[in-house]
């Protein structure tokens, strides 16, 4: 049974950074698909091993295996701009509940252990903070620019794209030394709302959060 982490949850957010035009920036009103076949279950943006101990899971919801061939994932800082896309060719998801169902991309300082049978794509996070702990992330089932958004969760009100709602609760340097990352619940819920769906809890990834 996972152990919640408590305490310093609380992360002084840096300043806005103004933006610096919107060729790099995704429009806020980007669709999400009613149904979607994959959700991003698990991210940690900073971990006991620094700013680049970090990782992003994602997991099949459905009975069907699914072809990642022409998804792709962005990396957003918290006014919104793309810092990095991450192509997700040649991977094909498990149905749910089996071997292989479970997708976990690793930063190069990472640090905690993945479960057996999910599968692990090591990522050259970029810049020094890979994901910001106040951004977002978001997965898009195409590079097109008018690819619907199948799922995100942010960090803050600024990454407007990969938010859904109220954002989830930044780590921070405490939750850093506690392996702390944000995930869904046991369930993999998704009511579109990243306060709601995602809490602050020591790392799972690979396995049921």
């Amino acid at each position: 049974m996972r152990r919640m982490v408590i305490g310093g949850l609380a992360l002084a957010m840096s300043a806005l950074a103004a933006m610096s035009g919107s060729a790099n920036a995704d429009q806020p009103d980007a669709g999400i698909e009613a149904i979607s076949p994959v959700v991003i279950n698990e991210v940690s943006a900073i971990g006991p091993n620094g700013e680049l101990d970090e990782a992003i899971e994602i997991v099949n919801m459905t009975a069907d295996v699914v072809d990642l061939e022409n998804y792709v994932v962005k990396v957003y800082s918290s006014t919104n701009q793309v810092l990095q896309t991450i192509r997700l060719e040649g991977i094909t998801l498990q149905p749910q509940d089996n071997q292989g169902s479970i997708l976990v991309l690793t930063g190069v300082n990472f640090s905690s252990t993945v479960a057996p049978g999910a599968q692990v794509q090591p990522i050259a996070f970029t810049g020094q903070l890979g994901i910001p702990t106040n951004g977002g992330v978001a997965l898009f089932s195409s590079l097109e620019p008018t690819a619907a958004k199948v799922d995100g969760v942010a960090m803050s009100n600024g990454a407007v794209t990969p938010r859904e709602g109220t954002p989830a609760i930044a780590e921070n340097p405490r939750t850093a030394q506690l392996e702390a990352s944000n995930q869904r619940n046991i369930l993999s819920t998704d009511t579109n709302n990243n306060r709601v769906d995602f809490q602050l809890h020591t790392r799972t990834f690979g396995a049921l959060n």
